[in-house]
């Protein structure tokens, strides 16, 4: 895995100054590619780049204007010249987040043999999740919701240091929340008056691939001692290997670190229940469709289960629990 940090950016942005007597200023990083750095680099107008060598590749590239472009040149530092996949950031608001694309990129190409091709189907997820960044800040109840998925996923690298972050998968529209090879675990964010949650589609309480599927009910408390989503985020990506996946998981739902940093709400777990879901739990799925199939003309399907009814079936009262699943 490659060893450019967050720290390591900043520093080699710190030191950049504005090029003279040439395109860009630039910093090497220690990833190289036939002999050739990646390097981050600064133009006259003060956009960031990040250079990533071609070997013997032409790459796909998308024109489409948009905050973070892409484009085949070749550059000369030094004594020496190499073509480069030019990828620059023209939103300063988004540096932070042109960190993890970086990160992102070079731990896709770490070992690969075609690095700019490699690296322009990263930056086409990137460039999808920038555009939904246009709809800024979350919502109270969607505050509460990304508390209670980061709080799981805290508990599951609890459970198992080496937890991949890429089994969130809540923030990509999939059924579940978070997926695993033996079961998969759906959280519902409740507030302390809550009597009812919501369900999104006929997938969200159905097992799938074999998979048992959990429940976990858990309550995001307003809490003036509790912990701002920033300073959760921060403790999480200081525990995962994967911070470009993170921070594009993060960036889908909404969040990212400019909006953040306004955002004093602070909150703290209350009550959690752990239920298994089977026939017991009140749900609509596709088996108890005629034909597994939704009627012609229905193309989405929203409801409210009443929670009365489902944490008497609760076998776990803990995050811990819900991480572990049923001994």
């Amino acid at each position: 895995m490659t060893d450019v940090t967050d720290e390591l950016l900043e520093r080699a942005w710190s030191v950049l100054s504005l090029p003279r007597g040439g395109e860009l200023a630039s910093f090497p990083l220690d990833i190289a590619f036939a002999g050739v750095p990646c390097r981050v680099a600064r133009d006259n107008d003060r956009v960031r780049h990040f250079l990533v060598p071609c070997v013997e590749e032409s790459p796909p590239i998308d024109a489409r204007p948009a905050i973070l472009t892409s484009t085949v040149r070749p550059l000369a530092f030094g004594s020496g010249s190499a073509t480069y996949l030019d990828v620059s950031c023209s939103d300063a608001s988004l540096h932070p987040e042109f960190n993890e694309v970086i990160s992102d990129v070079l731990e896709v190409i770490e070992h690969s043999s075609r690095p700019a091709t490699d690296a322009t189907a990263v930056i086409a997820r990137w460039r999808r999740l920038f555009r939904s960044r246009l709809v800024r800040g979350l919502s109270p109840e969607a505050k509460r919701g990304l508390f209670a998925e980061l709080t799981v996923l805290s508990a599951l690298i609890d459970a198992d240091p080496g937890f991949p972050v890429e089994r969130w998968r809540g923030p990509l529209r999939e059924p579940h929340d978070f997926e695993t090879p033996v079961r998969c675990i759906e959280v519902k964010a409740l507030a302390e008056d809550s009597d009812t949650f919501v369900v999104h589609g006929w997938e969200q309480l159905a097992e799938h691939g074999g998979r048992t599927l959990d429940l976990a009910l858990v309550t995001v408390l307003p809490d003036p001692d509790g912990a701002t989503l920033a300073e959760l985020v921060t403790a999480l990506r200081a525990r995962i290997d994967s911070k470009g996946t993170f921070a594009s998981r993060l960036l889908a739902v909404g969040w990212d670190q400019e909006s953040a940093a306004d955002d004093q709400d602070r909150f703290s777990i209350g009550a959690v229940f752990v239920v298994h879901v089977d026939d017991a739990v009140p749900r609509l799925v596709p088996d108890r469709l005629v034909g597994g199939q939704a009627p012609i003309g229905v193309s989405a399907l929203r409801y409210e289960v009443d929670i009365a009814f489902v944490v008497p079936l609760a076998y776990g009262t803990s995050l811990a629990v819900a991480a572990r699943g049923r001994e």
